[in-house]
């Protein structure tokens, strides 16, 4: 996306930004539903049962609140991320600003269904970067998320200030 055109000249993302971050939005959604199958799982003590289909044990981790965040965390990612599409046209961004936030959302995602995957077998969560690989990972991950999601949500924020404070046209 080196020569590419980021916003439109009346604002916003263009389309190809816009289809290029939903993509990436969609597929969270679909990584949040096989976290969701997972959750199910366990809390059905290993068992996959939906009719017509025969009863399937499944053995999945018990770690049932982390199997919960690796459904819940990528749906709500994708829906922010959703959420600042919609918005690109109101927002209003500069090209270099539309760079970052596009670079800062992708990572963000990704970090995270990474971070919320890996947790699920690191003893310490992914909360300090201490332990085993799964856990160094999952740490490493959140973090890079994290700069991306507070990157891109402060450009956010500096364009709903820039708009806020404009004045209006006498009438």
């Amino acid at each position: 996306m080196h020569n590419q055109l980021w916003v439109k000249a009346s604002g916003g993302f263009t389309d190809q930004v816009n289809g290029k971050l939903l993509v990436h939005c969609f597929v969270m959604m679909f990584l949040g539903f096989f976290g969701g199958f997972a959750w199910l799982i366990s809390l059905a003590d290993n068992v996959f049962h939906i009719l017509p289909m025969p009863r399937m044990e499944i053995p999945v981790p018990d770690q049932k609140e982390l199997l919960r965040n690796t459904h819940t965390g990528p749906i709500m990612n994708a829906m922010y991320v959703m959420t600042v599409v919609l918005l690109s046209p109101i927002l209003k961004f500069t090209a270099r600003q539309a760079k970052w936030v596009y670079y800062a959302a992708i990572i963000t995602l990704w970090g995270n269904a990474l971070g919320y995957s890996a947790a699920v077998y690191a003893p310490e969560r992914g909360l300090q970067p201490i332990g085993d690989w799964p856990n160094l990972l999952s740490y490493a991950s959140f973090y890079v998320a994290v700069v991306g999601v507070t990157a891109f949500t402060a450009i956010c924020l500096h364009s709903a200030l820039r708009l806020a404070r404009a004045r209006p046209l006498a009438g």
